[in-house]
């Protein structure tokens, strides 16, 4: 009987042995396999991080600078603070930036005179078809006058304003104020105005004297920018 017992003893304490064994094996799995999933999390945030700024410098290229802007924001990648802050353009000097030269003419004139006390602001015009092609775009930085010859016609004439450029694509980005002018209203049409040959057509924007013809403004939106 003692040597039954003996026998028994010892192989509980071998069972023991062993089961301790292989707690320490488990153990040491797991630490290594949350060790391999934290690099592999790591490692695929970073390359998201890499597709977004790529993403950027593509948009960048494509002139698109406020778009760019923000994926560099979001990427957070290398040098992505100093891309963004690149993506802001200097404004354009006051003057016409474009214009179509089949639609020049001197037969009417239209002006555009901007009283503006920020000098930091920026005001980009375009004077579209009732077809929606773009016959002129205008810039005026802070105050000035700028001045154009086209055929009279039927036009959409369109206005952004703010104080961050990002070129004639995304203008000032949404954080901007775009506007669409009308004078001279087109029945049926409320955002189309005519401008008569034979005239001039002088705009004033922040009229301060109350003189001269009225005109109405309607809020478009970033996303109806022309």
């Amino acid at each position: 009987m003692k040597k039954f017992l003996l026998v028994l003893l010892m192989c509980v304490a071998f069972a023991l042995t062993v089961g301790l064994a292989a707690c320490g094996g488990s153990s040491s799995d797991s630490a290594a396999s949350s060790a391999s999933a934290s690099a592999s999390a790591s490692s695929s945030a970073e390359d998201a991080a890499k597709a977004e700024y790529d993403h950027a410098v593509a948009l960048f290229d494509e002139g698109k600078f406020y778009s760019a802007k923000a994926a560099f924001e979001k990427s957070g990648y290398k040098d992505w603070e100093q891309r963004a802050a690149a993506c802001v353009q200097p404004m354009p000097e006051t003057g016409e930036l474009s214009h179509d030269e089949n639609m020049r003419s001197d037969k009417m004139i239209l002006a555009f005179n901007v009283n503006e006390e920020n000098g930091d602001m920026g005001r980009y015009i375009t004077v579209l078809t009732k077809d929606n092609k773009l016959v002129e775009s205008l810039f005026v930085k802070g105050a000035g006058t700028v001045e154009t010859g086209i055929p009279g016609g039927e036009y959409y004439v369109k206005s952004s304003s703010g104080t961050e450029w990002y070129g004639a694509d995304e203008q000032f980005g949404p954080d901007g104020l775009y506007i669409t002018m009308v004078f001279n209203e087109v029945e049926g049409d409320p955002n189309l105005t005519t401008l008569n040959e034979g005239f001039r057509h002088d705009i004033t924007i922040n009229n301060v004297t109350g003189e001269g013809q009225g005109v109405a403004s309607e809020e478009t939106g970033w996303d109806k920018r022309a």
